[in-house]
This record gives C-alpha cells, sequence and structure tokens, in this order.
C-alpha cells in the first residue's frame, strides 16, 4: 500500500510540473460529466479535435496527458515488473479504492488515476508519433474511469438519431457498425459516433464521446463521399481511415434518447430486414467488445449493459447493398414500427 500510495504520489508532482509550464487546456463534456483537459506535447497533434462540441460545465474531472519528447517530462519509474499489467493493462497490484494503474500496450502509454481526488494522469512517450486511430479516440482508458464516477458507462458501439429517439448499433469489430452509422449521417440521420459511446443505463440516453469516424476500404465503396474528408489516406493500407467530423459534413448530435439496440450482420441473401434479437444476443454484442475495449472496464459495467438489454427493445439489422433500405428500416424502427 506504502509503495503504491508513493508511486501515485510521484506521478501526480511530475504532471503537475510538467502541465504547470505551456499546455493545451480543454473542457471536454460528455452527458452529465464535464472532464478538465491539461495536455502538454511536444507538438500540437488533433487529438483535441476527436471530442464534441458542447458547452461544458463545471468540471467533475481532471486529466493530464503529457508525452516525454522533451528533456525531464518521463515519468516515474513504473514499480512492477514487464509483464504485471496482463492480461488486459490493469496493474492489479498498484489499484484499489483508491487509484487505478493501467498500461496500454498499444500506445506504450502509463495511466494512473486518484480516483478520491477525480483526476487522472495519462504518459505517452511520443504523442505526435501515435498512430492516427488513436488520435481518433484519444484518453478513452481514464475517460471511461471519469464517466463511470458519474453513473455513465463508455461502451464499445455506434449510435444514429432520428425523429427524437436513438439506436445503439453494437457488435464485434467487422460487423458493419461504422459504415451503418456513416451511411445513416450521409442519409440525414444525427450522429453521435461509430465505434464508443456513453450510455444511461438508468435514464435511457446516449451521449457522443467522439466526433470521429474509422473507415475500412469497403466502407469506401460503399459511400465514396467519404474518401475526401479521410486524414490518412495515404496510410490506409497500413491502418484504418479516420475521419473527423464537423457540422459542415454531418448533422452532430451530443445526447438522445436511447429507444433500441441493433445488432448489425450481413444478411445471408443480401436482402435488409429487421428481425427480433434476444436479451442474450444484445449482451453478448455489446458486454464482452466493451469489456475489452477499456480493459475489463470497472466493477460497474456488465450491470450497466444488463440492465440496457433489458430495457430496451433489440433487433438484427440484416444488412445488404441496398443502403436506403437499411435506412429506411432504421427509421421505421426508431419510430416504434420495425
Amino acid at each position: 500500500m506504502k509503495d503504491s500510495v508513493s508511486f501515485l504520489s510521484a506521478v501526480k508532482r511530475q504532471a503537475e510540473q510538467v502541465c504547470a509550464s505551456r499546455h493545451a487546456r480543454r473542457e471536454i463534456a460528455i452527458g452529465t460529466a464535464t472532464i478538465r483537459l491539461a495536455y502538454c506535447a511536444s507538438e500540437s497533434s488533433r487529438s483535441l479535435d476527436a471530442f464534441p462540441l458542447k458547452e461544458a460545465g463545471p468540471a467533475s474531472w481532471s486529466l493530464c496527458a503529457w508525452d516525454g519528447v522533451s528533456a525531464g517530462r518521463l515519468p516515474p519509474p513504473r514499480p512492477w515488473g514487464d509483464t504485471a499489467h496482463e492480461p488486459l493493462g490493469i496493474v492489479k497490484q498498484f489499484t484499489n479504492v483508491r487509484q487505478r494503474c493501467a498500461y496500454d500496450l498499444h500506445t506504450q502509454s502509463l495511466i494512473v488515476a486518484d480516483l478520491e481526488a477525480r483526476s487522472a494522469f495519462i504518459w505517452y512517450p511520443d504523442i505526435a508519433a501515435l498512430p492516427t486511430w488513436a488520435h481518433a479516440s484519444p484518453f478513452r482508458i481514464p475517460i471511461s474511469w471519469a464517466l463511470a464516477e458519474q453513473k455513465l458507462q463508455m461502451v464499445h458501439g455506434a449510435a444514429v438519431a432520428h425523429g427524437g429517439g436513438a439506436a445503439l448499433l453494437c457488435g464485434a469489430g467487422g460487423s458493419g457498425k461504422s459504415t451503418t452509422a456513416l451511411a445513416a449521417a450521409l442519409g440525414g440521420f444525427g450522429y453521435l459516433g461509430d465505434d464508443y459511446c456513453a450510455i444511461d443505463s438508468a435514464g435511457l440516453e446516449v451521449h457522443m464521446v467522439y466526433r470521429t469516424a474509422k473507415v475500412l476500404p469497403s466502407t469506401l465503396r460503399l459511400l465514396p463521399g467519404l474518401r475526401t474528408w479521410i486524414v490518412n489516406a495515404d496510410r490506409m493500407n497500413e491502418e484504418k481511415g479516420i475521419i473527423f467530423l464537423g457540422p459542415e459534413h454531418v448533422k452532430l448530435v451530443t445526447s438522445a434518447p436511447l429507444k433500441c439496440l441493433l445488432l448489425p450482420r450481413l444478411a445471408a441473401d443480401g436482402v435488409p430486414r429487421i428481425v427480433a434479437a434476444s436479451r442474450a444476443d444484445a449482451i453478448h454484442a455489446l458486454l464482452p467488445s466493451t469489456i475489452g475495449g477499456l480493459m475489463g472496464g470497472t466493477a460497474s459495467t456488465p450491470g450497466h449493459i444488463l440492465r440496457l438489454a433489458s430495457r430496451l427493445p433489440a433487433f438484427h439489422l440484416e444488412l445488404g447493398p441496398d443502403m436506403d433500405r437499411v435506412l429506411e428500416l432504421i427509421g421505421t424502427t426508431l419510430e416504434g414500427r420495425p
């Protein structure tokens, strides 16, 4: 316990020292949560462009992010072994009711949170050198912890809105969430995200976390108009294409009432249709990928998803090349007449 507290204190001191110098500041509003971000990097990046365009209220959490490119900006040495973060990223020996420690192997970032002080700290070797996808969903893990404190749950899913309500698109990577959400947005639906959203399982609301999108070549074949918006088109042979969306592109919606869960899958005969799904289908589509993408989530994660699946109707959205028909089905389902 002593080593745990000492390490937390050392990280906080280093973060405060670095962020006392020149840094960018941003208030991030997601549902009822507001996170005050202090961002100190050797070079500017597009990470700050990923967040919702929403006026923020008083901060409920603070987050300091910095990198180690310049001298004197390395974090304290990690007091655990090389494999202590396995299998999901959480360092269990240094995680308790007061603090949470994690290491993200994909971005080589150190993440430490003081849960009592509602503050988090994240260090990267070089923010400018991060892959584009990391700039499209920045600081995902500490933001998910901040949302949990506000009784919100970040989930691996897309969301679109129509007629005063929203559908949460659930499924593993490659199921068609992003393509469907982007097609809907281009078709006039409100857009709340294609990869991660925040849900309020008690109030049945969904909130935008990132106003970005990730696209595959197959998405561009169906939606070629997206091509000019991609910021990393020259690297799509190595990573997904990334789009930073603004109001000039689509209708951005920061929050909406949740009306249903849609589980995209390819129709065997290529004909789009809506098919009733079970509660178990909905849980299976949402829970494993959420836990996997959020380092196991928090103690409240399963409860949020179980509650959502028990309170909302769920449908398989069978996809085909006729995207106009797919959008018609989403619209009628949100209107209560699938």
